[in-house]
């Protein structure tokens, strides 16, 4: 069915009966602004991120569905970097007259999965005209006691340095679809890159337990967004490549591509793992819990020293200097 005949009322009447209003708002889809009560003992959060078609994704490599999915998930993630639980979401849509009813559902079909599985109840939103590409630009709003909140300002020199996952995956699995090669081998990766999945149960773990002095999700690159945390806290830090987690499919990906794996990981972006520092007297904590598989984190470095920049430190013990080398959004234009 042809958007137009359906109308922009049509749509929304559409998208409401998909989405009923949950007992914990006041007021939600149908009037001019969605309508919570918020906790006297939480902060809200509140985080927006836009992906725009032709720079955040191509219709090529990813489904409607996929894109609606991983739209929830990006800013999901930057709740789960505060240590916070989403609770709702608000959708803006950019439509081009392109797109016809069936993929519209097939996006909220998407949006439906990632908010099932994070706990969002999609309150509002807006649909717009697009002169210019099509985009999908999601609001979510999440809380968390106030007395938990993690920033990226507050790591201390000589902090640990962990991250709660595999890094480099999603930069590949874009990489080998952009090369045409989309294979059952190369599955994790691609999954990766389409479909990833924001840490915020893990997120929550480690800000109740009091654990990260300092956090930030991976959205642009090991490279970049721990250059984000060293400003913030004004400090340096010390990467060890030979710790960093590389998954297999990863590896066997990067040698086919004839690339150093490493790359992938800390300049790739969009794995939305957690990065986050963690004092010399709470490891024990930390690393109880990893033993216990409350969660998956692993060390790759510390806090050091502001005068220190951004090392690498090689397998072999070699240093060197460390560029920021991720994803900038007003340098580059294109993400995937």
């Amino acid at each position: 069915m042809d958007l137009r005949q359906l109308g922009e009322f049509g749509l929304i009447d559409r998208i409401q009966k998909r989405f009923p209003p949950p007992a914990s708002t006041v007021l939600g889809i149908g009037d001019d602004a969605a309508a919570i009560l918020p906790s006297k003992k939480q902060h809200l959060l509140l985080t927006t991120d836009t992906l725009i078609e032709g720079v955040h994704f191509d219709p090529a490599f990813s489904t409607f569905q996929e894109v609606g999915y991983k739209s929830v998930m990006v800013n999901v993630s930057d709740i789960a970097a505060m240590g916070g639980t989403p609770r709702y979401i608000l959708i803006s849509l950019g439509l081009t007259g392109r797109q016809r009813v069936e993929a519209i559902d097939q996006l909220y079909k998407g949006i439906e999965r990632a908010s099932r599985e994070t706990g969002l109840d999609l309150i509002g939103g807006n649909i717009a005209f697009s002169t210019g590409p099509f985009f999908i630009s999601p609001t979510v709003v999440g809380e968390i006691p106030k007395k938990e909140m993690v920033t990226r300002a507050g790591a201390g020199e000589g902090d640990h340095l962990y991250v709660t996952g595999t890094l480099g995956d999603a930069a590949a699995g874009l990489a080998l679809l952009k090369k045409g090669i989309d294979t059952k081998l190369f599955g994790r990766l691609t999954r990766r890159y389409r479909a990833p999945q924001a840490r915020w149960r893990e997120g929550r773990l480690l800000a109740k337990a009091r654990i990260p002095s300092a956090m930030i999700d991976l959205s642009d690159g090991l490279s970049s967004d721990l250059s984000h945390l060293m400003e913030r806290s004004g400090l340096g830090a010390e990467i060890d490549a030979a710790e960093i987690p590389l998954s297999a499919p990863l590896q066997r990906a990067a040698l086919q591509m004839g690339v150093d794996s490493i790359e992938y990981a800390l300049n790739g972006g969009e794995d939305y793992e957690l990065l986050f520092s963690v004092p010399e007297r709470k490891l024990k904590k930390l690393e109880l819990m990893i033993k216990n598989g409350l969660i998956k984190a692993y060390r790759i470095g510390k806090m050091a020293p502001r005068r220190t920049g951004l090392m690498l430190i090689n397998p072999s013990g070699r240093r060197r200097a460390l560029a920021p080398g991720g994803w900038d959004h007003l340098k580059k234009g294109e993400k995937g």
